[in-house]
């Protein structure tokens, strides 16, 4: 959703940045001119943050996060711009209707705004039937689940009434076509009088990470053998399964805080764990964990913990999501308490909060969890399966450094296979024989490649050519001649990131005569282009730059000549490097000893 950008202009015009970092950091000291404090997006001891009271900017020249209050509240919360506006605006108190005004600025298809707002209409239809007389079965079945009126608005939980009908009669009264009725999933514009299929039932609101409503899940509440569970909303134009994490939208808002997120099974298990104060948890919806859910979990930055079902198929699914998080390279524990077969739900249901926060902090570290699993749940049968599970911990084995951890691990895999533990001791010997070996020949083949290409010679001219076009830029934001020398003469920056803050400096320049940071800044976040987390991070580490850029045509004129120089070396070796992709190191080695020969 969008906010005017008139509007975002004034509230940070009203915002001071070292009030709103200081609301989230009690570590912001003054020193100098400026501020400092521990940042807290990498693992910092020493103030390595810095903050500019007079240029409204931020920058932590460790991790390179930088921008102005909005991109702080953005990545300390991980939430969407406009989730930071409003809480800048909170923090502040400030208040404006215009902040309740809501449009879209995704790029979508026009014919699917429609649907969209269709969409939002159905979800206040069904929170609005749960309070009626008739949606009195829900509540009661709420309070049965022992979930509170409290969490039903957080969550958006609603109810579909009876006759169906209604709910289309609403929609049509607000204006919408049938079609975008069905493309919505709620019913088929086909089927004669067209009613809600969700109909008599409970309704969880469906989310996509910014928070719109994109599906429905509505689950029974009065017993009926025929019906089943759950009815769910098909994919179509707006819903895809695979690419949903429910309550993705508000766990991203507190994972970074807490350092993890728990990925569960469905709905129920997120209000159970919410229950107990565990706001950052996901579910899968019963589905398997795709390429975007993990690039989603990807994007929060914090611990995986893992909390599938203790049944036989609940683990059985937690081992392939290891081997997928393995691959994806991401830091995750699981949840394993040998012996519960339940979900979180039934525990907290049967067993209360207590039980269930124990059992949910009972974590465990992947080769323990995989242990447990083929010796208590799954042993290992062939020669050649266990063979497999010997051969796929022995990287982990190897980077144990503590001999005495390492023998353990050891032994553990000992008892889950049936090998003796010195037979997995020659294993392991063979095996780091083997990658050393296969290491040397590579280190050899890239000692050739370095040698033939001479690489840092190529380093060493992207280095001048970067810096020299960073300088050009840091004189744009302080001289206005700059602007033109750079349209007239350099004409373009090779570096893409350059190349974009150049467009953008000198479209502000045109249009309002300056190059003020804050206004780019804001441009930037107000707009739909990639990598803007990037781009403002560097605009605020040159706003920090202690050394003195001369400003002066002739030193314009020494950084072109620069630019000029090392773009032409640059280019030279285009070719090659277009020949040289999706080769191996060998192949690599010889089409370079061509091409330089020729």
């Amino acid at each position: 959703m969008a906010i005017d950008i008139e509007l975002v202009k004034e509230i940070k015009e009203r915002a001071d940045i070292v009030d709103v970092i200081s609301y989230f950091l009690p570590s912001v000291q003054k020193k100098g001119r400026n501020f400092v404090a521990v940042c807290p997006f990498h693992d910092d001891h020493d103030p390595s943050m810095q903050i500019n009271k007079e240029k409204q900017t931020f920058h932590c020249f460790v991790d390179g996060i930088g921008g102005d209050v909005f991109t702080f509240v953005q990545e300390y919360q991980k939430c969407t711009f406009e989730e930071a506006v409003r809480k800048v605006c909170e923090i502040i108190n400030f208040d404006d209707p215009r902040l309740h005004k809501q449009v879209y600025v995704k790029k979508i298809d026009e014919n699917l705004v429609p649907v969209y707002n269709c969409i939002n209409e159905i979800q206040k239809y069904y929170s609005y039937a749960l309070t009626t007389e008739e949606g009195k079965v829900a509540r009661d079945y709420l309070e049965k689940r022992h979930l509170s009126l409290e969490q039903a608005s957080k969550f958006g939980l609603g109810y579909a009434l009876n006759d169906g009908v209604k709910t289309i009669e609403f929609l049509k009264a607000k204006g919408f076509s049938l079609k975008n009725i069905e493309n919505t999933g709620i019913a088929l514009a086909s089927t004669g009088t067209m009613a809600d299929n969700n109909h008599g039932r409970l309704i969880f609101p469906i989310k996509d990470a910014s928070g719109q409503v994109c599906g429905f899940s509505a689950r029974k509440i009065v017993e009926d053998p025929e019906a089943p569970k759950y009815v769910n909303s098909p994919e179509g134009v707006i819903f895809t399964k695979g690419k949903i994490l429910y309550n993705y939208n508000l766990a991203k808002q507190t994972a970074k805080h807490d350092g993890f997120v728990y990925v569960v099974e469905g709905f129920m298990d997120v209000f159970a764990l919410d229950t107990i104060g565990i706001t950052s948890c996901v579910a899968l919806m019963s589905t398997k964990l795709t390429k975007d859910h993990i690039e989603l979990l990807r994007r929060l930055g914090v611990e995986l913990r893992i909390c599938l079902d203790g049944d036989n198929p609940g683990q059985a699914a937690m081992m392939k999501i290891m081997s997928q998080l393995d691959e994806a390279k991401l830091n995750y524990r699981l949840v394993s308490l040998p012996g519960e077969v339940r979900d979180p739900d039934e525990i907290l249901k049967q067993d209360g909060e207590e039980k269930l926060k124990a059992y949910v902090n009972t974590l465990v570290d992947p080769f323990a969890f995989a242990l447990n699993y083929y010796t208590n749940i799954s042993p290992l049968g062939s020669v050649e399966d266990r063979m497999k599970v010997i051969n796929h911990f022995m990287p982990t084995i190897l980077s144990i450094k503590s001999k005495m951890l390492q023998d353990d691990y050891i032994y553990k895999l000992a008892d889950a296979t049936g090998f003796s533990a010195n037979a997995i001791k020659n294993n392991l010997q063979d095996y780091a024989t083997k990658n050393h070996k296969e290491k040397e020949i590579l280190t050899n083949v890239n000692q050739e490649i370095d040698t033939t290409l001479d690489i840092s010679k190529i380093s060493k001219e992207l280095r001048r050519l970067t810096l020299a076009e960073r300088t050009m830029l840091d004189i744009m934001f302080k001289n206005p001649e700059a602007i033109s020398f750079y349209e007239n003469h350099i004409k373009y920056f090779d570096t893409d990131i350059y190349r974009t803050i150049a467009n953008y400096v000198v479209e502000q320049f045109n249009e309002k005569g300056n190059t003020d940071i804050n206004e780019i800044m804001t441009a930037m976040q107000t707009s739909d282009i990639k990598n803007k987390g990037q781009l403002i991070g560097e605009i605020s580490a040159i706003s920090f730059r202690k050394d003195k850029a001369p400003t002066s045509i002739d030193a314009m004129k020494d950084l072109e000549e620069v630019i000029t120089t090392e773009r032409k070396q640059i280019f030279k070796r285009n070719e090659l490097k277009k020949a040289l992709q999706g080769k191996s190191p060998q192949e690599q080695a010889q089409l370079m000893k061509e091409y330089l020969s020729k």
